[in-house]
């Protein structure tokens, strides 16, 4: 089911669904109607100024750390994204998952905190995702979360020790992934927070790319994501209130 709706839902799915209207319309001008709104929404949604507006919640509505609460942050959680066989069929971490842990990494160094990898086993034929992390990647003394495979149970699994710190503890995640981690966090009672993140506005974000094609599909991808999680109780309607 989520499959289909993904896929209903993939901005070339629905380009293409227009497109054969198009073609099947039996006037002249309900066929050139539909070519155009084909074409409007095409480039609509493939320029990325489109999708910096529909991504500024999903990015800017979350708990930022700032210069003079370094501080108090108490550990580092490094949500990792996926993991890739290579050419001698040996298991490395993802460009995400490698850029997310290098980044935490770097932070929990920079603040003299612990750093937790949370990544669990997405067969049964592999390692779990943080162990991939932490040996590719020679990270030492980390902490190891290999229960979780999505970011409910990563919150759920790591609410104890959310507790036991007794802070706030920074989320290395994805960039569209902020809030739904940050609500997801917050529904068991676990107070994150998350770097700041700024977009520069140029000229060519005013202009239909490939760039802005994939920008948009992440976004809807991400929007579902939050329904979802809504819909099944994992995010807690309340805690929308207290953003």
């Amino acid at each position: 089911m989520k499959g289909l709706i993904i896929f209903l839902t993939d901005p070339f799915t629905i380009i293409t669904l227009l497109f054969f209207c198009g073609l099947f319309a039996s006037r002249p001008k309900i066929k050139l109607r539909i070519f155009y709104y084909s074409l409007l929404f095409f480039v609509v949604i493939s320029t990325p100024f489109i999708s910096y507006i529909l991504g500024y919640p999903l990015i800017n509505t979350v708990s930022t750390i700032k210069n003079d609460n370094n501080k108090n942050i108490k550990s580092v959680i490094v949500l990792t994204a996926g993991i890739k066989k290579n050419s001698l069929g040996d298991w490395t971490p993802s460009n995400n998952s490698a850029n997310r842990a290098l980044l935490g990494l770097s932070h929990s160094q920079k603040l003299s905190v612990p750093v937790v990898i949370s990544g669990g086993l997405t067969s049964s034929k592999v390692l779990s995702e943080a162990v991939v992390v932490r040996d590719y990647l020679k990270i030492e003394n980390s902490i190891l979360d290999q229960a979780s495979i999505n970011t409910h149970e990563s919150a759920k699994n790591l609410a104890s020790y959310c507790d036991e710190r007794e802070g706030p503890l920074l989320i290395i995640s994805g960039k569209y992934h902020r809030l739904r981690t940050f609500l997801t966090f917050k529904s068991y009672n676990c107070e994150v927070v998350f770097l700041n993140e700024k977009d520069n506005i140029n000229i060519k974000m005013f202009f239909p790319s490939h760039q802005g094609m994939s920008l948009f599909k992440n976004i809807i991808y991400e929007y579902l994501g939050l329904i979802s999680y809504l819909m099944t109780n994992k995010i807690k309607v309340l805690v929308l209130f207290d953003i």
